[in-house]
């Protein structure tokens, strides 16, 4: 996996999650795929109800790495910067710690994990 497709994957899934695209989060997205977000777990299907409601303004990812690649698989980490347009969703702007994990399944990546840790 290059960095380039890497981040290329990443960003499809934020732009869905941006424009709270349920179905779309979930062709990218394994619906069993564990999330761990905001001391929160659930499933990738569980997340997609989640991001109908997703408030995200603009994000920035920064310090993009690949820290794990083998043939049907990669893991990548970086740093979010995250905006809100409602100041009711405060709590989920910031700059946070993110890894997601990707596996290559039929033919097409798709998430199996995702985590956050924000940065104080």
């Amino acid at each position: 996996m290059n960095l380039t497709k890497a981040l290329e994957l990443e960003n499809s899934m934020w732009k869905t999650a941006q424009n709270r695209d349920a179905t779309g989060f979930l062709k990218i997205v394994s619906p069993e795929a564990v999330m761990v977000c905001g001391r929160y777990r659930c499933t990738g299907k569980e997340y997609a109800e989640i991001i109908r409601l997703f408030d995200c303004k603009s994000y920035d990812i920064n310090r993009f790495e690949i820290v794990h690649e083998d043939t049907d698989s990669f893991q990548v980490h970086y740093i979010l910067k995250m905006e809100v347009e409602e100041i009711q969703n405060h709590d989920l702007e910031g700059t946070f710690h993110i890894t997601t994990t990707w596996r290559l399944t039929d033919g097409e990546w798709k998430v199996v994990f995702n985590m956050d840790q924000r940065i104080e």
